[in-house]
């Protein structure tokens, strides 16, 4: 037996045809689906000269019909973004499918002669015989990086189906996991040489017909519009598309100086779009800050999680679809961590006590500095700019540490399994498996989908990053990042509107975590409380509080990481502090 919920965000074919689960001619074959299949159009037509029968418009159909012209062959052929289910009668088995870079969630549980899966972790409660329990690894990992990476979850026995990946459960076979494809992205493909405005025409028709196929809609479709250089990009080719004016949406904060709002509107006067400026006050994100954080699906260590919820609520009142420039700075080194990195790697030579001389640093900049070039090696160096509490800390910051075995360790797994590559390109790719897929994509789609917004980005296009990864990195640090994207850019815009620094979009924690949010900060902190779950160690919390408090050292991001999980586990757990030690 099997059962299939679905929820359904409408986008394409409004009508009752377009429900789900989703049958084939003869009900045999059931489907329940999240996310978009951008080729469905294509894929139909083959579908419907092999004699099938549609009885929608909906993209949906063509996995059912697909699945019976040609079965795990389905997959390689999908352009999209997916997590999909497919009951098979016929063969008694139950097919999961998840996209090649993780865009759409895909959590299973398996116990014997059972396969339980959902989008989120919350649909695991619901089920009679289980009991959620925290996994002490992924914990660990939470706490090193503020998301888990790989397949666990912060459910004890609840897995993450990799990207790219198809699941075949059946009660005689249990549960088979296959990659299909080649490796995504190869990181061996054969580079493409040649100047940056010679990559970057062999890579526009790619850019225009990844963005062409996602201007597919049948609801309201817009931009999110920064004023930089991916969202500018993505927005100048959109409209270069469209045989109508772009909608186009910057959200910012009120009263910050350093808003991208102007810069936003220069590109959008260019375009022509009709441009919309929403803004969202200081005193409604510290209104609702403790109600997202508590609400949220999962938590994640990133404080960039609230205003991409209350941007995506914002825009929300206006469309029901948006395409963004997520992808870019993965692809094309635009974190400040790489060029970070290229700095400090050559005073790791030096012969120098790197480590005793961070414990002697007057500054915070200059105890940090001297603790990453103490690293010792590359890969050291990459994990420590990657992480909030570094493995140096959690020794004496978790109760239980160094839980996890090797194979469980996803950054250090993927760095070596891409020895081949040279270093920035290696730690890109590690950046893809491990930041890409457990940070950055889940913030944004629970951020989106808890105000029924769907997100399309055409920066993380399969056929896009196959030729992306195929050209040489070694001048992606040169003036910023994002070479060949600023290339593209100068056929649309003066290249100098976009030679400034990168703006995050994080909030103010470290000020607001001293003033506005104090008390909250005590609250989730407070010793009792962090003695009571039995994960951390209260003196070392409450320390880097002190630390933090005073001025002497900024821990914002480490001591967010702790509050948004305590605020979740409260909810998900039951009772304030519960305690959570295995």
């Amino acid at each position: 037996r099997c059962g299939l919920v679905h929820r359904r965000l409408r986008i394409i074919d409004l009508s009752p045809a377009g429900a789900q689960p989703m049958s084939n001619e003869d009900g045999r074959v059931q489907v329940v689906f999240n996310g978009e299949i951008y080729n469905f159009k294509p894929l139909r037509e083959q579908l419907l000269a092999a004699g099938h029968v549609f009885r929608s418009r909906s993209d949906t159909e063509v996995l059912v019909h697909g699945w019976e012209q040609w079965g795990k062959d389905l997959l390689p052929k999908l352009r999209g973004m997916f997590a999909f289910a497919i009951w098979d009668d016929h063969a008694g088995q139950l097919v999961l499918g998840r996209d090649h870079i993780g865009k759409k969630p895909l959590f299973y549980w398996e116990q014997p002669n059972t396969l339980a899966f959902g989008s989120e972790l919350d649909v695991f409660k619901a089920l009679p015989d289980f009991s959620p329990q925290l996994s002490q690894a992924a914990f660990e990992d939470y706490m090193e990086f503020g998301y888990v990476p790989g397949k666990h979850s912060l459910f004890q026995g609840v897995l993450r189906l990799p990207p790219q990946s198809l699941a075949v459960f059946s009660q005689q076979h249990g549960l088979k996991i296959e990659r299909y494809g080649p490796a995504f992205p190869d990181p061996h493909a054969q580079e493409i040489h040649g100047s940056a405005e010679e990559t970057a025409n062999a890579l526009e028709s790619i850019l225009h017909d990844s963005v062409l196929c996602r201007l597919e809609s049948d609801v309201p479709l817009g931009c999110f519009l920064s004023g930089g250089v991916d969202s500018s990009l993505v927005s100048a080719v959109a409209q270069e598309c469209m045989g109508s004016r772009l909608k186009t949406y910057t959200v910012g904060f009120e009263d910050v100086p350093q808003s991208e709002a102007a810069h936003a509107r220069q590109v959008a006067e260019r375009l022509g779009s009709e441009h919309h400026e929403l803004q969202v006050s200081q005193s409604s994100v510290l209104k609702e800050f403790e109600q997202i954080l508590i609400n949220a699906p999962e938590p994640l260590g990133d404080d960039s999680y609230v205003p991409t919820y209350l941007i995506s609520r914002e825009t929300r009142r206006h469309v029901t679809v948006v395409l963004s420039g997520d992808g870019g700075d993965e692809m094309f080194a635009g974190y400040e961590k790489y060029r970070q990195f290229a700095k400090a790697a050559p005073w790791m030579r030096a012969p120098l006590p790197w480590q005793w001389l961070s414990r002697l640093a007057w500054k915070d900049s200059l105890h940090k500095g001297c603790a990453a070039i103490g690293t010792g090696s590359d890969m050291e160096l990459a994990r420590w700019l990657s992480s909030l509490w570094k493995r140096s800390d959690l020794a004496q910051t978790l109760v239980k540490a160094g839980v996890k075995t090797g194979g469980d360790d996803v950054f250090e797994t993927t760095w070596h399994q891409n020895d081949k590559l040279p270093t920035l390109q290696r730690w890109m790719v590690t950046d893809i498996a491990t930041y890409l897929e457990g940070d950055i994509l889940v913030k944004v789609d629970r951020a989106n989908m808890a105000v029924a917004l769907e997100g399309r980005a055409p920066l993380l296009d399969q056929e896009w990053i196959r030729n992306v990864v195929r050209r040489p990195l070694r001048a992606d640090l040169q003036n910023g990042g994002k070479r060949i994207l600023k290339q593209m850019l100068s056929k649309r815009f003066p290249i100098e509107w976009f030679e400034r620094p990168k703006q995050g979009f994080g909030m103010p924690v470290e000020q607001w975590f001293r003033g506005e949010l104090k008390e909250t900060l005590r609250r989730y902190t407070d010793p009792a409380r962090i003695r009571k779950r039995g994960l951390l160690r209260p003196e070392a919390i409450t320390a880097a509080v002190e630390n933090h408090l005073s001025g002497r050292r900024n821990f914002a991001r480490k001591l967010y990481a702790v509050v948004a999980f305590e605020m979740w586990a409260d909810r998900v757990f039951g009772g304030e502090g519960s305690n959570l030690r295995a």
